[in-house]
């Protein structure tokens, strides 16, 4: 039987996904201690490198979720490879902390705009109808593959060489793993590349009868009472999310458990990413998503309370695999939310439009940090996660479903 092409393209995905989150959001922590010590900084102070990363997503956001509906995905995601690489090779000759945080706004930030989630959810909606929630979830897979395999690449790198060498080991690495796939494999949509697309399942066609394949102006986004639910519901456990992968090493270390096991954590919480977009994926094309928001949103609540009792390590490894399950989770009922409620056509302007709302996740990092220097403990921020993640549950009640097809 002859594969659809569009799972072709999903691979590809999933591929540069792997590069730009397993090198960025999964292997930061590990470079955290390198440059406390290289620069004389503490950890509230090396945190911004992550912070500035996401608020560049979130400015870059909207002109890339633009483009990605107009301009030639291949060229844009390919010039993200680019991007992503010159930004890790600069970082590898930075002689002041000031000059990581600039990079990882600029380049990085580029480089994972382009060639990160956006984008191959961006992908998966136009190349999927029927299957489009699997095709989602599947693209996001890519995330969760780089953060179980390239975090223990990352310590062997850093555990051989200096940490300058492994940036440019990397440098090398992510240009040739994103920039050939991407420019042989991408096309647009199945109608750019002369093939007959996936067919329409009944949810599908019921969502063109509503009229939620049309162009979307900004304006009519942002009166759309789903879209600022969509933000609500996501921010914070996202927020949380963000402070426990960031500061995962440094509270590792607190509790004393050492570098190469701190990998395994890394590695577990990938798997447990994977596991739930899996599930997502698959919920997503038959079940409210409200009740699919609930049920990934509680063991995220369950990890924090958790980490307040400064558990052992094989306890981190229960709250490793729970916050992962909410972390990827939130990432593919994201893209399901748009791709249900906005259809393909504006699937890049409505997600690009999201990001700067969702821009203020990237404040987990800091807060963590920032409370630990202050209180020498991570609890305060643990008891606002749980609190914030709560409120947000609590809105997800007013989420309009699906086969009501309006707001």
């Amino acid at each position: 039987m002859k594969i659809y092409y569009g799972w072709y393209v999903v691979a590809v995905a999933m591929l540069f996904q792997a590069v730009t989150f397993g090198l960025g959001s999964y292997a930061f922590t590990f470079w955290v201690e390198h440059w406390m010590r290289e620069f004389g900084a503490g950890r509230g102070d090396v945190m911004w490198a992550t912070t500035v990363f996401t608020i560049a997503l979130g400015v870059m956001g909207p002109a890339a979720g633009w483009a990605f509906d107009r301009v030639s995905m291949r060229v844009l995601i390919c010039l993200g490879g680019v991007a992503y690489a010159a930004g890790l090779a600069l970082i590898s000759v930075s002689t002041a902390l000031w000059q990581i945080v600039a990079i990882y706004a600029v380049l990085l930030g580029l480089g994972f705009t382009l060639a990160g989630s956006l984008g191959g959810q961006a992908l998966a909606a136009k190349w999927f109808r029927g299957k489009r929630g699997l095709a989602i979830g599947i693209v996001s897979l890519g995330s969760s593959i780089g953060g179980a395999v390239l975090p223990l690449l990352v310590t062997v790198l850093a555990r051989e060489f200096d940490w300058r060498t492994a940036h440019q080991i990397l440098a090398a690495f992510a240009a040739l793993a994103i920039i050939p796939p991407a420019w042989l494999i991408i096309r647009n949509s199945p109608e750019a590349a002369g093939i007959e697309p996936d067919p329409e399942s009944a949810l599908s066609r019921q969502a063109s009868a509503d009229g939620l394949h049309r162009d979307w102006s900004y304006a009519d986004i942002l009166r759309e009472r789903t879209f600022w639910l969509i933000v609500v519901g996501i921010l914070p456990p996202a927020l949380a999310f963000a402070g426990f992968m960031a500061n995962l090493r440094p509270y590792a270390a607190d509790v004393g458990i050492p570098p190469a096991l701190s990998a395994s954590l890394m590695s577990v919480v990938a798997i447990a990413m994977v596991a739930s977009k899996l599930t997502v994926g698959t919920l997503s094309d038959r079940v409210d998503l409200r009740y699919v928001y609930w049920g990934t949103s509680i063991p995220l609540m369950v990890a924090m309370a958790i980490m307040i009792s400064l558990p052992s390590y094989p306890v981190m490894l229960v709250v490793a695999a729970f916050a992962g399950f909410t972390g990827g989770s939130h990432m593919a009922l994201l893209g399901a939310m748009v791709g249900a409620r906005f259809g393909a056509a504006s699937f890049g302007k409505v997600a690009g439009l999201l990001m700067p709302f969702l821009t203020v996740s990237a404040l987990g990092a800091v807060i963590s940090g920032w409370v630990f220097d202050a209180f020498q403990s991570y609890d305060p921020a643990l008891e606002f996660y749980i609190g914030g993640t709560l409120v947000a549950a609590a809105g997800m009640f007013f989420l309009p479903t699906r086969k009501r097809g309006t707001s």
